[in-house]
């Protein structure tokens, strides 16, 4: 199959549509979370607690996602996930105390930790060999146009349906994407061509066994060996690796800023700068618009800097990165419109290479340095778990710091948060 033809494949159309509507219903509940406030009488350290259980169900269970993605089949697991979590947003929407918002929020987070990792894997199968930072490049752009579905055109359906209506929609939408999803990679149609996975060996068209019925040749001859199976030692080795860990750091880095960001810029617009619900809409908006347009350009310079001799090439690129997204927040505490938009801008360009960039040392460290192909699917798991498990006390943290002193505060121990959780990695080895 032509590498166009395995980019608009209907397997990859239904992962980006699954991941686009993910991410509405990832960024809806803080676009219209001023609406909630007034319906439960809250302010806005409630944002910061319900975006905390999140952030725990979503890192608590990436490593227990990945170790059902690799030893059954990951098509199975991407589908569970997504259905838990549309089911869960739409049950958001029926809610009578804000505790059950906290609660299913969590589960929201859960069903997305059971569709990242397979989602990486398997869109990158897909795209063919070499293509593992655009498949995530691609993936980082549909979470990008989600967000932007989710904040803008929420904010919308909100003020003319009600925020309940809005979450009923966005888990209704979700559910059919996961319906979609489950047709494409399970029939037949998603069968048509024939690529290689790691190994070399051929898979046909988009046909996925799991590790559980892959076939390997032993040296005396020809016959299947046992199943893969998940070993303690294995996983231990896994978890413990210093690289894996640097990265999942690095990655908090970036988790930092962007949650923070994603979660409060629309608040702060309404309160700081007296935006109307629209404007600040479109403005917190921004940088999912340009992330859109630059994660496949990020994901494509990752694959070609992985093919040069400059081993430090990710490296810088990631240090670079992250010292512009912490500059920029720290910025954000003068309070001024002519730097808060272009800093918006620039946190949504660099925010491109801060995602795509960890996640392909995941699975590159697990591939070559770890020789553990099968544990590709843990190692991006337990990094990206790693780094949103150990953000759930950001959100909380910053609504305390602006209830107790100013957003300005908020903004500089947030931007500083997040350059020094990325310079570990300069410490980084293969």
């Amino acid at each position: 199959m032509s590498f166009f033809k395995q980019v608009f494949s209907l397997p990859v159309f239904s992962i980006v549509l699954a991941r686009i509507f993910y991410a509405v219903n990832w960024f809806n509940i803080s676009s219209i979370f001023y609406l909630i406030l007034i319906d439960f009488n809250q302010d806005v350290s409630m944002l910061g607690l319900i975006t905390s259980g999140f952030l725990i169900g979503i890192g608590l269970f990436q490593i227990p996602a990945g170790i059902l993605a690799a030893k059954y089949d990951p098509r199975l697991i991407i589908v569970f996930g997504t259905m838990l979590l549309s089911i869960s947003s739409l049950l958001s929407g029926l809610v009578t105390e804000i505790y059950q918002m906290v609660f299913l929020r969590f589960l929201v987070g859960v069903g997305m930790a059971f569709f990242f990792g397979p989602s990486v894997i398997l869109i990158s199968k897909y795209l063919g060999k070499g293509s593992d930072g655009l498949g995530i490049g691609i993936l980082n752009s549909a979470h990008s146009l989600g967000g932007i579905i989710g904040i803008f055109g929420w904010i919308v359906i909100a003020e003319i349906t009600g925020w309940r209506t809005s979450l009923l929609v966005s888990g209704i939408l979700g559910i059919i994407s996961g319906m979609l999803l489950y047709y494409t990679i399970f029939s037949k149609d998603g069968r048509s061509g024939v690529f290689k996975n790691e190994r070399g060996e051929n898979v046909q068209g988009h046909t996925l066994p799991g590790p559980k019925i892959r076939l390997e040749k032993n040296s005396v001859g020809n016959k299947p060996i046992s199943e893969f199976q998940i070993t303690f030692t294995s996983l231990r080795s896994l978890m413990l690796n210093k690289s894996l860990i640097i990265v999942a750091l690095s990655l908090l880095g970036i988790q930092i800023g962007w949650n923070l960001i994603s979660t409060f810029i629309v608040l702060y617009l309404k309160f700081e700068f007296d935006a109307t619900s629209m404007m600040a809409g479109i403005i917190g908006g921004l940088t999912l618009i340009v992330n859109v347009i630059f994660a496949p350009f990020f994901g494509k310079l990752y694959d070609l800097l992985s093919k040069t001799k400059w081993e430090m090439s990710d490296i810088v690129l990631l240090i670079i990165c992250g010292t512009i997204i912490s500059v920029n927040m720290i910025l954000f505490s003068f309070s001024e419109m002519s730097i808060l938009l272009p800093g918006i801008i620039l946190i949504g360009i660099f925010a491109s290479g801060g995602f795509v960039i960890p996640y392909t040392m995941a699975r590159r460290i697990a591939v070559e340095k770890l020789k553990m192909p099968n544990y590709e699917i843990l190692a991006v798991g337990f990094v990206n778990g790693l780094s949103l498990l150990g953000a759930f006390w950001v959100p909380f943290l910053f609504s305390l710091l602006v209830k107790t002193f100013n957003y300005s505060t908020a903004w500089i121990i947030g931007g500083l948060l997040t350059v020094a959780f990325i310079i570990p990695i300069i410490k980084l080895k293969y």
